[in-house]
């Protein structure tokens, strides 16, 4: 019969296809496939309107239980009503189990005397000594039956000692919960207890069946994970971040495995991946760092004179891709960033070769001002180790005469304490190291928030205000404070005050603004 991709039945699911053909008596034992209902059903010459009634009548039988559902019902209430066959032997029978096992393993079978004496009976039968033969046999027979009875008491000890020392070595998170290997267990030690010959070998035969699916699916589990991690070490890798020490923890595992101490291949296998994780962070961390590194190498170069705006654009993409988490992407346009900053930094110092004396006194003023700060605030435990590195770049940049990199870190030394300078001068109240000043107001603000800093300089925690504080009197009449303001943008060296009248006496000491 040609097929009519048309027709309606071809429309139907196979169930209503059944529905339909049991409505009409139509058998469909012999159908496998959705297009020999289809074909047998049709070959009847059923219409499309007396399908559809048939539908309708099994759609209002749908909520009433059919008799397969009843019979399925009333297994279910069977199985439940079966009492539950424990995954635990009670404490002391496994005591006695356990001291049975040790007592078989101490009785290890050999059958090297049956083997000599079925030699020795052969031997025999060959020189023509038949009776001799005869009784050899017997007895190699007979020993033979003897060590084989000890043989399978031996080996059962020895499968569940084994599947016991497995399970206690797998992970927790591996499927060794699984409640029919539990039973498997609990049924071999019952029949090594008590169970006749036949229980005990078929209850063997499912332990050890299901321990070794148990152990495939470990080995699998955990070499996927390690294949996974070391895919995952080579892109971090690729944005710079350093594996050495998650590296390290999957050599130790690796021999962990060789010496089948799957516990330990599993725990230093996890303990690689957190060690990985926390080196992306750190890695992550670092790169936010750079971001400001950027911003202070662009500044520089702007100050110049240079045309940073196609440089600003590749910064944003740079910190989208941040954003988005392709870390390597950002890398490689921040390098790209970084590098095109400094060919304009050299290119105006090359066009103005007296800046570069400047630029270098710049920087020394900012490494001067700025290394005591920094080790004031890791004092008090701020985190300002890549500033204190980037503070010996800046420092080897001034010796070499190098401009470019001495400004650039110099800056960024500057900013980083302009980041932090709130938090430092909250940990120095915390700790007393600055003094409020009683009955002074700042002249910028109005407000009385002035402090004393050991360096001999007043600040205005309100407004940030920068002042000089005054000598102390030598006579009792109040002395006027000496107010020095700058002009010079964040990050940038502050402008050299002019000295007032006192500093000219002999011996008297030259002050100078400090912006924190």
């Amino acid at each position: 019969m040609p097929s009519d991709p048309a027709h309606f039945l071809n429309d139907l699911p196979i169930w209503k296809l059944k529905a339909v053909a049991a409505e009409y008596k139509i058998d469909v034992s012999s159908c496998k496939y959705k297009k020999d209902y289809v074909s047998k059903i049709k070959s009847k010459k059923i219409t499309e309107e007396q399908v559809r009634k048939v539908l309708a009548k099994a759609k209002a039988e749908e909520g009433k239980p059919s008799e397969e559902l009843k019979e399925i019902g009333k297994d279910l209430e069977e199985i439940a009503a079966r009492p539950l066959e424990p995954t635990e032997m009670p404490s002391h029978d496994e005591a006695l189990v356990e001291r049975h096992i040790d007592e078989a393993l101490t009785m290890r079978p050999s059958f090297f005397d049956v083997d000599s004496m079925t030699e020795s009976a052969m031997n025999r039968m060959l020189i023509g000594d038949f009776n001799e033969a005869i009784k050899t046999n017997r007895e190699a027979r007979l020993k033979c039956l003897d060590n084989f009875s000890t043989f399978q008491v031996y080996s059962a000890a020895l499968a569940i000692r084994a599947v016991d020392e497995l399970l206690a070595r797998l992970p927790d998170s591996m499927p060794k919960t699984d409640s029919s290997l539990k039973i498997a267990v609990t049924a071999a030690k019952r029949a090594f207890l008590t169970g006749p010959p036949r229980q005990r070998e078929e209850a063997l035969e499912s332990l050890e069946s299901l321990a070794a699916k148990t152990y495939d699916a470990f080995v699998k589990h955990t070499e996927g994970d390690e294949l996974d991690l070391k895919n995952m070490l080579l892109d971090y890798e690729s944005f710079g971040t350093r594996t050495e020490e998650s590296r390290r923890y999957l050599e130790i595992a690796a021999s962990a495995k060789q010496t089948f101490n799957m516990e330990e291949y599993s725990r230093y296998v996890n303990e690689a991946r957190q060690r990985a994780k926390v080196a992306k962070q750190d890695r992550v961390r670092e790169i936010g760092g750079i971001f400001h590194l950027i911003a202070a190498s662009a500044a520089e170069a702007k100050e110049l004179g240079a045309d940073t705006a196609v440089v600003e654009t590749n910064i944003g993409d740079a910190r989208k891709a941040y954003e988005d988490g392709s870390f390597k992407k950002t890398v490689e346009l921040l390098a790209s960033v970084d590098r095109a900053l400094d060919g304009h930094h050299v290119e105006m110092l090359r066009r103005r070769r007296e800046l570069e004396v400047v630029q270098l006194q710049k920087a020394t003023a900012w490494v001067v001002e700025c290394e005591p700060i920094l080790t004031e605030a890791a004092s008090y435990g701020f985190d300002v180790k890549d500033a204190q590195a980037k503070m010996v770049m800046a420092k080897a940049a001034i010796m070499n005469k190098d401009p470019v990199n001495a400004s650039k870190f110099g800056r960024y030394i500057k900013d980083t304490i302009h980041r932090i300078e709130k938090d430092m001068d909250n940990k120095r109240l915390e700790l007393g190291t600055i003094k409020h000043v009683d009955g002074t107001k700042c002249e910028k603000c109005s407000q009385e928030s002035l402090y004393d800093y050991p360096n001999t300089s007043r600040k205005c925690l309100t407004c940030g205000f920068m002042i000089q504080a005054p000598n102390p009197p030598e006579t009792g009449s109040p002395q006027p404070i000496s107010v020095t303001t700058s002009t010079a943008g964040p990050g940038q060296p502050a402008a050299q005050p002019a000295e007032d009248a006192t500093a000219t006496a002999p011996g008297a000491r030259k002050r100078r603004l400090i912006r924190w």
